[in-house]
């Protein structure tokens, strides 16, 4: 039973059980556990590098859920060189301990951002002003949680004056919760035989919110 669930920004506390959860989501290929933790890790560490929104829910005093997104260039260098060191030593890290497994992933990742930029380009939409990541444990779905830090998320890219949001989802990920928060489908990219031989979804997607309905 919850008992008291609080949202605040991201404490680098946090940082081990957001990436746990990630682990959890999409980060367990391995039969290493090992590596799919500082796989996770690294993830989440591009992530923060890149956005200058956080929010966490934190509930009976553990995170169990996390909202990040990214309006124009991240603010605070110092706090985004940060991340971005911990990035490389987690890849470091990665290539010492399961170097094939590494190599797939970094393949993913490139793969992953050519897909996104052809979506982004196809459509009008600016790049900036992007919800980045949004994971929440799977032992608290269905208590409202990624509704709050989807919100929280907006808002803040509301409260900046942009007028359309977007996110990047995929065919394995839960993209109808999206669509009841009012997104749109605007693009989607069907996975090659190349793509899918790196792990890539079938279909990749970008959803744009109008800020201003």
């Amino acid at each position: 039973m919850v008992s008291r669930v609080l949202y605040r920004p991201f404490d680098t506390e946090d940082f081990d059980a957001i990436a746990l959860i990630l682990q959890q989501l999409w980060h367990n290929n391995s039969d290493n556990d090992e590596y799919n933790r500082l796989e996770a890790a690294c993830d989440l560490a591009y992530c923060l590098s890149s956005s200058t929104f956080s929010q966490v829910a934190v509930i009976d005093g553990q995170a169990r859920g996390i909202a990040l997104a990214r309006a124009g260039q991240s603010s605070g260098a110092t706090v985004k060189e940060h991340w971005m060191d911990t990035e490389r030593a987690l890849l470091s890290q990665m290539r010492e301990l399961e170097p094939d497994a590494c190599a797939e992933y970094l393949s993913f990742v490139r793969a992953t951002i050519r897909t996104n930029n052809r979506l982004l380009e196809s459509s009008p939409l600016p790049h900036d002003n992007e919800v980045t990541l949004l994971a929440v444990d799977r032992d608290v779905h269905g208590l409202g949680v990624g509704s709050v830090l989807l919100d929280a998320a907006v808002s803040y890219l509301s409260s900046l004056g942009a007028t359309r949001a977007h996110l990047y989802t995929d065919s394995s990920c839960s993209w109808k919760f999206y669509e009841m928060h009012g997104f749109k489908r605007t693009a989607t990219h069907r996975a090659n035989r190349e793509e899918r031989r790196h792990d890539m979804p079938r279909e990749s997607f970008l959803y744009e919110l109008d800020l201003t309905a």
